[in-house]
This record gives structure tokens, C-alpha cells and sequence, in this order.
């Protein structure tokens, strides 16, 4: 069973509130993909739809199996972006930051062969319930 765990602050606040916590860090809480208001998110459905992303960027799913866990925009998204083909990665460690009421945040690592990578997310909630509006994966860069 996967729980949320609060992240360092890595950079300064300069003068805002600090971000709020995530109910149930210490353990029990979860939020549903398809939660009703107010409802945390669940860790374990955050790294689903993020290795589901991985694969349809490298066009091993049809984009049309997200349609419900991503927003209108991401969609539309996945959909033109073409598929780049690559390693299977998968998704291992998640941790969520709520960067605003409705939203959270999410970093992981993918790993794929020997090699990591970051992949970061937002999750947005609404009447539908939760679903991802932004995604990338930071490549490592290259030695020179």
C-alpha cells in the first residue's frame, strides 16, 4: 500500500503562504480517480494514468483509453503529438505535493532498461473527477 509523503521545500515561499498539505500524508486517506469533490487523490491512480501516458506517447495505447483521465486539452494533446517510439518505461516512485484547492501535483521516476528518468503531472479535479492536465518527462541531459 502506497502512501503520500511530504516533499522538501526547494525553493523559498518569498512572502506566500506555504503550499497546504495533502489530508492523510501519514497514511490513510486517498483520493479516487473519479472521487466527488473533496476527495484526495489516490497514489496508486496517479502512476496508472502516468504509465498510461508513457504509452501512448510511445505508441503502444490508443490515446482514446485516456479520454476519461485526462482533461479536453491533454486529449486533444496526446492525440495530434505523434508517438516516438522507445523504451517501455515503468513508473516507480510517486510523490504529490496539493499546489492548489483541486490540484495536485505529482513527480516520479520512470525507469526504463538501466536508466531513470522524471516524469512530473498535475492533476486538476472537477465534476468529472480527477484528471491530468499537464505531463512531461525530464530527459537526463547528455555528457558532453
Amino acid at each position: 500500500m502506497m502512501t503520500l509523503q511530504t516533499l522538501l521545500q526547494y525553493e523559498p515561499n518569498r512572502g506566500t503562504t506555504p503550499p497546504v498539505v495533502i489530508p492523510g500524508q501519514a497514511g490513510a486517506s486517498r483520493i479516487r480517480m473519479r472521487g466527488r469533490p473533496g476527495e484526495p487523490l489516490e497514489l496508486r491512480h496517479a502512476r496508472t494514468v502516468l504509465t498510461a501516458i508513457l504509452e501512448v506517447r510511445a505508441g503502444r495505447r490508443a490515446p482514446g483509453q485516456l479520454r476519461t483521465v485526462v482533461t479536453p486539452r491533454m486529449y486533444q494533446h496526446l492525440r495530434v503529438v505523434p508517438p516516438s517510439p522507445g523504451p517501455r518505461y515503468t513508473v516507480r516512485s510517486v510523490r504529490a505535493s496539493q499546489s492548489a484547492p483541486g490540484a495536485v501535483e505529482i513527480c516520479g521516476t520512470a525507469h526504463a532498461d538501466q536508466r531513470a528518468t522524471a516524469v512530473m503531472a498535475r492533476f486538476e479535479h472537477s465534476e468529472a473527477g480527477w484528471r491530468c492536465g499537464f505531463f512531461t518527462v525530464v530527459q537526463p541531459q547528455r555528457h558532453r
